[in-house]
């Protein structure tokens, strides 16, 4: 997509979906106390990783100083909260964010304010680079 010149701007798990059709039956040893009988005792796991994208519905040609806010907040990158403009980078935060979630089960940034949400990323990296802070009006 990004060969294409193309930003994503919404990614999150709400919009990849897996293509596999096929599963496998395995054990899940969450629920040992249940019988092998008892169908809730497994889970399906695709056969295949693949996965597809969806909701183009945001997706823009790359240009530069995009400054308007995109992304779902949750997967939002700090360049487009500060106001700073945004390219591909905001794609590749967003999936950063996606693969925590998927190793955590839980959303990284749970917030719905921006100084909050600029909050939790320092928590998670450290203090936002001084070139950034710079530009922020």
């Amino acid at each position: 997509m990004h060969d294409l010149r193309l930003i994503h701007t919404d990614l999150k798990p709400e919009n990849i979906l897996l293509t596999s059709p096929e599963y496998v039956k395995v054990p899940d040893y969450k629920v040992s106390s249940r019988s092998p009988k008892d169908g809730s005792y497994y889970k399906r796991i695709p056969k295949s990783s693949a996965i597809k994208v969806i909701d183009f519905g945001s997706t823009t040609y790359d240009r530069q100083n995009q400054t308007y806010v995109v992304s779902t907040r949750h997967y939002r990158a700090p360049e487009v909260i500060l106001g700073l403009g945004w390219s591909y980078p905001c794609d590749i935060w967003s999936v950063g964010c996606i693969l925590v979630e998927l190793c955590s089960g839980e959303a990284l940034f749970q917030t719905h304010e921006n100084l909050e949400h600029l909050a939790m990323m320092e928590k998670v990296l450290g203090p936002l680079p001084q070139h950034m802070l710079k530009r922020v009006e």
